[in-house]
């Protein structure tokens, strides 16, 4: 890993001397990754550029699997779905796979040998460059899932608070709210340990005072906490899990296409008063949801005094921060989709187990 502004400019000098060939995944507009890529090409690397517009489906992958000359590197340079592609296509690349519907068949996707993957993260939100897994949309599912294994951990990270700065402003708000659910979730999730707790313990009220601060006065400081809590998030999440608000939005996404990061954000106020009410019996776990509490209100001072979390709330909505009915979803959709909520995969490492009317509860809480 390495973390700092002005990072990306070392990216040529962690490439071999002799020119490389690259398959280089980026954004829709390209414009985050400009200047990276304007550096590999005057270093006389042989670029394959392949865009992602959105999050990566199972026929986006095949078809950019499908136009690869033998790469020596993969070079990801873009948000969360940006860098999901590029570790798919470097896992699969390697093992001379395509990606089937149904990822239970698909072998294991044992660690790379051959083709290097690095990762350049242009948003503070998924952590996606220090994960093992890659969310990729199934429409044919309805669903968005995880191809995880060790082929898909990148080589190389370079997380630059400078390339982050480029996004527009709701996606800053969006993926902060996604590092922000992250490190909350991971800290109270049932299966947290040691490791995640203490990246995430520090890193929940540094994230939320960086979250306000990249919105409403941002400076470099700002920026660097906000890059921090996104990689804690990665790290942490990797050896704990998350939680319902991550479950819901798997299914939510899939089902509306709406942006993961607001989804999560929209998720976390109800999510965290849910599991608060459900956590009486376990105390260990309420302490750790009592301290997240603690941090939302110290970083956005409650409007409502017995509601720790009514000042966050205020601020998201002051924000622009979608609700879910904005969103496209129906009053009638909801008994079903928070059925759906209430079995994936996150949603089993949640803070304490909800029956499916809690899932229900979080998803009118949002609306």
């Amino acid at each position: 890993m390495h973390f700092g502004a002005g990072k990306a400019t070392d990216l040529p000098g962690l490439l071999p001397d002799a020119p490389a060939r690259i398959l280089f995944v980026q954004g829709a507009s390209g414009h985050a990754a400009a200047g990276v890529l304007k550096a590999l090409r005057t270093a006389g690397h042989d670029i394959t550029l392949v865009n992602c517009p959105g999050e990566p489906s199972v026929d986006a992958v095949n078809a950019a699997l499908a136009q690869l000359d033998d790469p020596t590197h993969v070079i990801a340079c873009g948000g969360g779905a940006v860098i999901d592609m590029g570790k798919a296509l470097a896992a699969l690349a390697e093992l001379g796979l395509t990606l089937p519907m149904d990822f239970a068949t698909l072998p294991p996707l044992t660690a790379r040998r051959n083709i290097r993957l690095l990762a350049l993260p242009t948003t503070a939100g998924t952590g996606a460059e220090v994960t093992a897994n890659a969310v990729i949309d199934v429409p044919a599912k309805g669903a968005k899932i995880s191809i995880r294994g060790a082929a898909l951990i990148p080589d190389i990270a370079v997380i630059d608070p400078l390339l982050a700065q480029t996004a527009p402003a709701g996606v800053v708000l969006a993926s902060g709210l996604d590092a922000v659910t992250q490190v909350i979730e991971s800290y109270t999730s049932c299966a947290a340990t040691p490791f995640s707790m203490a990246l995430c313990r520090a890193a929940i009220p540094l994230g939320l005072a960086a979250l306000r601060q990249v919105i409403e006065a941002p400076d470099i400081g700002a920026w660097e906490n906000m890059c921090w809590t996104s990689l804690s998030s990665g790290l942490a999440l990797a050896n704990s899990g998350l939680g319902a608000a991550h479950g819901l939005a798997s299914v939510l996404g899939a089902q509306l296409g709406a942006p993961h990061g607001a989804l999560c954000g929209r998720l976390l106020i109800p999510t965290l008063r849910v599991n608060l009410e459900y956590s009486r019996e376990t105390p260990e776990i309420q302490d750790r949801i009592t301290y997240c509490l603690q941090a939302i209100s110290d970083a956005f001072a409650p409007t409502r005094a017995a509601d720790a979390l009514s000042g966050f709330e205020a601020w998201v909505n002051a924000k622009g921060l979608p609700r879910l009915s904005e969103m496209g979803l129906s009053q009638d959709r909801i008994a079903a989709l928070a059925e759906l909520g209430s079995k994936a995969s996150s949603s089993q490492k949640n803070a304490v187990p909800l029956p499916v009317q809690a899932y229900e509860t979080i998803l009118q809480g949002a609306f």
